[in-house]
């Protein structure tokens, strides 16, 4: 009768096996947190797009938001609303209608008509800019809000 329990080999076999797929599995997790990141940075943008387009029509009075590529950050003027993105999203460019009021800020106008100045603004991984590239453009007549993929 053989002893009950398990042989070197058999663990060693078992540990290669743990190890191998440790280390398929960690950066494929990695990656979709940071797709996901990336993914809720430009809802949260757009979102603010929105809010601050009903408040203009709302409210009868233009409104804006500012945008600081350096600080990663997205603010309402006059406070109200901001949002730091995380540090596994940053926004990479800014452009459209959106107008330069300092150093890489930019701001993107509200108007009581449901029009805008109109913006494109590019979010990407901190990680691999090649790879979860979102793009939101800003209607400039209507003020609807696009979000898809960015070409590189």
């Amino acid at each position: 009768m053989r002893p009950r329990g398990f042989t070197l080999i058999e663990m060693t076999v078992v540990m290669l096996i743990i190890g191998i797929s440790m280390a398929l599995v960690v950066p494929m997790v990695n990656g979709g947190i940071t797709s996901r990141e990336v993914r809720r940075a430009a809802r949260q943008i757009a979102s603010t797009m929105l809010h601050l387009r009903s408040e203009a029509v709302s409210l009868g009075r233009p409104t804006a938001m500012r945008i600081d590529i350096p600080e990663n950050t997205v603010e309402t003027v006059g406070g109200g609303r901001w949002a730091v993105l995380t540090d596994r999203a940053v926004i990479e460019d800014v452009g459209g209608g959106a107008r330069l009021v300092g150093d890489e800020q930019f701001e993107i106008r509200f108007y009581p008509n449901g029009s805008t100045s109109g913006g494109d603004v590019v979010l990407a991984s901190r990680q691999d800019r090649t790879r979860n590239r979102l793009h939101i453009h800003l209607d400039r007549l209507i003020g609807a809000v696009r979000v898809g993929d960015a070409p590189l």
